[in-house]
């Protein structure tokens, strides 16, 4: 009754567009059907999208040392999805509904999904939780693990230590994550899925993936909101 009440003087909005909703997909339809979906031709690794006929897994991941799975990508990082993305860390963090609802849609209907034990997500520093006044990979996170109904855990922890990642080139970051990511007084088994909002070079996502690992978790898999393709 509560809920009936609110959604009449306060219906839900895309958070793609700001449309109401008339039902109960949390992403119209005129959204769903004009987002920059990746394309079929993605590393079956990391997602980064490939030229049309070259190798399955990008020069990337062929190369490093890889310690998650498969990642799931709905988006790129441009165009609406970009704004929203945008929005979701500058004060508006009732779009993370949004944005797990793709990532369900993705997991789920992807020929690599897997039942998993747990979902965790990437952690923010506490300055950085504090300044934003919430984390959007964990809410992204909290609401995925409600679609797939597995648990939420929060695993890893992040530190004051180091630099933010988007001001540094490729290289710096893999040496800088080491400063920031540590993981709890956890220990893991089975499959978790890690969440992040956004993919740059991995090494975040990758590193994260390395700690979870080695707190027992026998494979890790990644689902991250959008992809910057042309970083």
């Amino acid at each position: 009754m509560i809920n009936a009440v609110l959604n009449f003087f306060f219906p839900p909005k895309c958070p793609f567009c700001k449309g109401i909703l008339t039902d109960k997909v949390p992403v119209c339809n005129n959204c769903l059907a004009d987002l920059p979906y990746l394309p079929e031709n993605s590393c079956s690794i990391c997602s980064i999208p490939l030229e049309e006929y070259s190798h399955p897994v990008c020069a990337h991941c062929r190369n490093e040392k890889i310690y998650f799975e498969h990642s799931f990508v709905p988006l790129i990082y441009k165009g609406k999805a970009r704004e929203r993305a945008i929005s979701l860390k500058s004060g508006h963090p009732y779009y993370a509904k949004g944005f797990a609802y793709l990532l369900a849609d993705k997991i789920l209907s992807s020929q690599y999904y897997t039942e998993f034990d747990c979902v965790t997500f990437v952690p923010q520093s506490p300055k950085g939780k504090f300044e934003r006044g919430y984390n959007q990979a964990e809410l992204i996170a909290k609401s995925l693990a409600k679609l797939l109904k597995v648990p939420c855990v929060s695993m890893l922890k992040r530190t004051n230590d180091g630099k933010d990642q988007h001001t540094l080139s490729a290289a710096e970051r893999k040496q800088n994550v080491r400063k920031c990511y540590f993981p709890k007084n956890k220990k893991g088994s089975g499959t978790v899925l890690l969440i992040d909002d956004i993919y740059t070079t991995g090494a975040t996502a990758n590193y994260c993936s390395f700690l979870l690992r080695k707190m027992g978790f026998n494979r890790v898999y990644l689902a991250i909101g959008l992809i910057r393709a042309d970083d």
